[in-house]
């Protein structure tokens, strides 16, 4: 220091030394923003913001921690302010310093300034560490460390920096507290929910109904403009635009559990056009969707004409200006070069509306149950625990490969109109407005040769049906069932107990059974259908999130959960910027779950202390957590205790709102709506739900998918009718 002193004089000596403060008092500010930052996040509150009140029940009153709060937030505002300017103040003298030293000295100060800031950093993130956790009574936050290793998989090339990681460690459904982007859509939003109410009201009162909800919509805009705090650090929300810029890579969710993968945009689009390689893809044309969808329309005219649907549902059917379905691939981490699930998404799409809408009637006039139906785990762990005389069967799973690509189309329709059209008709089933040849055409356009786009060229799938259209699950699921119908066939090798869910089965054989011959017989059932094995290990075998033990003791079944070797323990932060309520939903059902599906006490106790530490590590407080054990517990002693819960009928008309969630100001409007809603409505209850927002998957997949670049083209121009008025 003394030789700089010599060297360059007092002047820029103390510039130096001013430097290095301002630097230091800088680092200390941001840590200090990230200290107030969390405890905002969790409801926290630093003993400096702690008042002696004369009335120590004041201190527990709403009221008080809505100050304290209000404390909090100004003193995070302020401090933002400060560091801003201290930030121009160090730009400047920083500057000045370079103009003046040569670039050795420049260069190393540089390096100095970094060590010292980097300690100041370490020791005080340390100081407040240790605050929060005391202030929170445990851990506060995400267990970053504990959780990276299994939920980002980086097989690109790119080096993720440390900021980076942090951000894609919150997961994929991790939601960012940012301000309205487009306050266009969010008065949409506003206006479509809030029409629901005029079928219910004199249209006077809808008026006063709609002027007081659009202020309150107004003053929630206004108050989101001055947000400046967010539930990510600001170096990660640098991180993230840095990524989104990012023209080399592909941040995609795995295919299955919660991990992130990364990949060299190159070797992803490689591995795509390897499947488009596959025999049910054929390249086309952009005017394959114009002629599709014109045929469609064409066709959805006749029915009209032939009134056998209405006016509403053909416009709700009519595709006007659609877009081409997508292609784009999960990694499947768990295999050898994370090879890609192939998956077509229609939304938007000129069918899309076609096949939610076939996909309904299919399912309200199909047997409820086929031979091997299963509703979920619960009901599989119900059937499990009944059976016996376990000591001499074997339990063994069946996978079948690619079930959707693979699944013959055709096939699969002629199938569906046999049920649907057969002479005996189900109870509860709905009215069909159509003959067999005209549902098999609608069939048709759902679901056959639908054209879809990947990097702007356009393709064909020949046969299969899609994952990623509505109708794939049900038309997947009625093909296989007629394939099963063929077990009754089996006089020697058939299995005592046969359950699917989809393209799993599970089977219990008697130990005399030979299962090998079994399954090469299955697997001449159908050429397109290829079913493997897996045995059961050590009297163990899983079957979904089941894992189903043998009981040598009692000659039975017991059952535990079971997590697959992709698990990655990552559930919705409580960081993310979501609804408080969501996230004790989650603790109720992830608790419910344990309960039903572990069928011992000890069983039940180990996976309990596992979910704790595991919400623990997604950053959930502890007291949260026990509400939401205590809650879990309430309702599955109801469901023991009552086998059939009497349901009153509902007094007032039940009307369901959706809104975007933008933060605590989003609840204070939804309690607005409510209010307005129970005094000018009283015989309608207003339920109100909340969309993600700023996700990132919201950020990441439209990136994946890649641009429409055929979206340029459509010259689309939307009416709206107006209510009462004669030149519409």
């Amino acid at each position: 220091m003394q030789a700089t002193r010599h060297r360059y004089g007092d002047v820029l000596f103390l510039s130096i030394r001013k430097t290095e403060k301002l630097s230091i008092k800088i680092q200390k500010g941001k840590c200090d923003l990230e200290f107030l930052r969390l405890c905002i996040i969790y409801r926290l509150t630093p003993s400096f913001i702690k008042i002696k009140l004369w009335k120590k029940k004041t201190e527990t009153s709403t009221q008080y921690k809505n100050f304290q709060f209000y404390c909090i937030k100004q003193e995070y505002t302020r401090r933002h302010k400060e560091i801003i300017k201290y930030q121009k103040e160090l730009e400047i003298l920083i500057s000045h310093l370079k103009n003046n030293l040569q670039q050795t000295d420049f260069q190393q100060l540089q390096q100095f300034l970094h060590e010292k800031t980097k300690k100041v950093k370490v020791l005080t993130i340390e100081i407040h560490e240790r605050k929060l956790q005391k202030l929170n009574k445990g851990p506060i936050g995400q267990n970053y460390e504990t959780l990276k290793h299994k939920i980002i998989h980086n097989y690109s090339s790119y080096n993720l920096l440390p900021e980076e990681e942090r951000l894609l460690c919150r997961g994929w459904d991790f939601c960012i507290e940012n301000k309205i982007s487009n306050f266009i859509d969010f008065k949409t939003d506003i206006e479509i929910n809030t029409t629901k109410l005029e079928q219910h009201c004199h249209p006077s009162v809808f008026k006063n109904i709609c002027r007081k909800i659009y202020n309150y919509s107004d003053k929630l805009i206004t108050s989101i403009k001055k947000k400046n705090i967010r539930n990510i650090s600001d170096e990660e929300f640098i991180a993230l635009k840095k990524l989104k810029n990012n023209q080399d890579i592909i941040i995609s969710k795995a295919d299955k559990g919660n991990a992130i993968v990364i990949l060299d945009k190159k070797d992803y689009i490689e591995k795509i056009h390897e499947i488009l390689k596959l025999k049910q893809f054929i390249t086309s044309h952009e005017s394959s969707l114009i002629r599709k969808e014109k045929a469609m329309n064409a066709y959805l005219s006749s029915l009209k004409k032939e009134k056998l649907i209405e006016k509403a549902l053909f416009y709700q059917l009519h595709s006007t200006s659609s877009s081409l379905a997508v292609l784009y691939g999960q990694p499947k981490i768990h295999k050898l070069n994370y090879p890609l699930r192939p998956i077509i998404s229609s939304v938007g799409a000129y069918n899309y509306e076609l096949s939610k809408y076939l996909s309904n009637i299919i399912k309200n006039n199909r047997p409820t149950k086929s031979m091997s139906y299963i509703k979920d785990s619960f009901e599989f762990v119900k059937e499990i625990k009944n059976i016996t005389n376990s000591n001499y069967q074997t339990m063994v799973s069946f996978d079948i490969e690619n079930l959707y690509t693979n699944i013959p189309v055709h096939e699969a329709i002629e199938e569906t109109l046999d049920i649907l059209f057969k002479k005996e008709k189900n109870k509860g089933a709905t009215i069909i407005p159509f003959n067999r040849t005209q549902f098999k055409k609608l069939l048709e356009f759902a679901v056959c040769e639908v054209p879809f786009r990947f990097l702007n060229k356009t393709y064909i799938q020949q046969d299969g049906v899609a994952m990623g259209s509505p109708l794939a699950p049900i038309l997947a699921d009625i093909f296989i069932s007629k394939l099963e119908l063929k077990l009754n066939k089996f006089s020697i090798n058939k299995p005592l107990i046969w359950k699917r869910y989809v393209d799993d089965v599970f089977c219990i054989f008697h130990n005399s059974q030979k299962i090998s011959k079994f399954l090469i017989s299955i697997n001449k059932w159908h050429k397109n259908i290829k079913f493997t094995l897996q045995n059961e290990e050590d009297d163990e075998i899983a079957f979904l999130d089941v894992l189903i033990i043998r009981d040598k003791t009692n000659n039975k079944y017991t059952t535990t959960l079971y997590k697959k070797p992709t698990n990655t323990n990552l559930y919705m932060l409580y960081e993310s910027n979501q609804s408080r309520q969501y996230k004790i939903g989650l603790i109720r059902t992830l608790v419910i779950r344990i309960l039903l599906i572990c069928s011992t006490i000890s069983h039940q106790e180990t996976e309990l202390n596992t979910l704790k530490t595991t919400l623990i590590h997604n950053g959930y407080p502890m007291h949260l957590i026990k509400r939401g054990i205590r809650e879990a517990n309430c309702i599955v002693n109801k469901m023991n205790n009552k086998k059939e819960l009497t349901q009153q009928p509902p007094t007032k008309k039940k009307i369901y709102f959706i809104l975007p969630y933008y933060g605590n100001e989003s609840l204070i409007l939804t309690q607005k709506i409510k209010k307005i809603c129970k005094n000018f409505i009283p015989t309608c209850h207003v339920q109100i739900g909340f969309r993600k927002t700023f996700s990132l998957k919201s950020i990441f997949l439209p990136i994946q998918k890649g641009h429409d670049e055929t979206k340029k083209t459509k010259k689309l121009v939307y009416k709206l009718k107006c209510n009462n008025c004669e030149n519409c």
